[in-house]
């Protein structure tokens, strides 16, 4: 069960890889950027709204997956809720992550989990993923910048599979490569910056302009679908009982350590 509910949220964290064509930066010509990068930064200072956002996930390798459900919900700040459900509904792990705090509880365990600091929880439990769950809630409400940053080092046309794409060279964390349309929002992301192999993600949007499809890959044979099902906008902000992970009397607390390795 520890590693059922390993692998449905560390499928979640496999949403922030991705990645453009592997090229090497270094060796292709600068262009000049037609305004998109500033487009694209337009939104590193979102409002901070109420939203839940429904969707499914499915996940594994070739011949070899599995689907499950989930319901994010926060009101726009460092706090968000996500549960997990597999099945006719039945819930597999309900998450929360205050920027502070991370927290998984298991319920048919009876089991949490603990994480206290800022340094990418998901990593502890043996995921190469280098982002947040709050980064996901980002990229979803389309406030890119929040996940990618706003400083890149080069531009450059971008592969010939996202036509009309321009290629950004990212500065800083989580660097790598990032792929711009014309309108700047991200359609592709490389998690190395084209000299290493990892994560590529390819981001399709929906009638609303925001991400309804993220496909990811990876060298290793992993792949990972997240369809958007269901995007909601309460009209006032989630009361702090709502954001609260309560856990049941005689919950057993670990840190998130103690969480068997997804290759264990």
């Amino acid at each position: 069960m520890k590693q059922r509910l390993l692998l449905t949220v560390a499928a979640f964290g496999m949403l922030f890889l991705g990645a453009c064509a592997r090229q090497t930066p270094d060796s292709l010509p600068t262009t000049v950027d037609d305004g998109r990068w500033q487009r694209y930064a337009a939104e590193a200072r979102p409002a901070d709204t109420p939203y839940r956002i429904g969707m499914s996930l499915r996940f594994g390798e070739e011949g070899n997956t599995r689907r499950v459900t989930a319901l994010l919900w926060g009101n726009g700040d460092d706090a968000l809720r996500l549960d997990v459900m597999a099945g006719v509904g039945a819930l597999v792990a309900s998450v929360s992550d205050a920027g502070d705090t991370f927290l998984i509880y298991a319920p048919r365990e009876h089991v949490a989990y603990v994480h206290e600091g800022r340094n990418k929880p998901l990593l502890k439990i043996g995921v190469p993923v280098p982002f947040s769950l709050s980064r996901l809630s980002a990229l979803l409400r389309g406030h890119y910048a929040q996940v990618f940053g706003t400083e890149y080092r080069n531009a450059r046309p971008g592969p010939t599979d996202t036509e009309g794409s321009l290629a950004y060279l990212l500065e800083g964390r989580p660097g790598g490569l990032l792929c711009l349309d014309e309108r700047g929002r991200p359609v592709r992301w490389q998690e190395k910056d084209g000299r290493e192999k990892g994560w590529i993600m390819d981001i399709d949007y929906g009638d609303d302009a925001l991400p309804h499809r993220l496909k990811l890959s990876h060298d290793n044979g992993k792949r990972a679908i997240l369809l958007i099902k269901e995007r909601e906008k309460p009209a006032a902000p989630f009361a702090a009982d709502a954001m609260r992970l309560e856990l049941p009397a005689n919950t057993r607390v670990l840190p998130l350590e103690k969480f068997r390795r997804i290759d264990d």
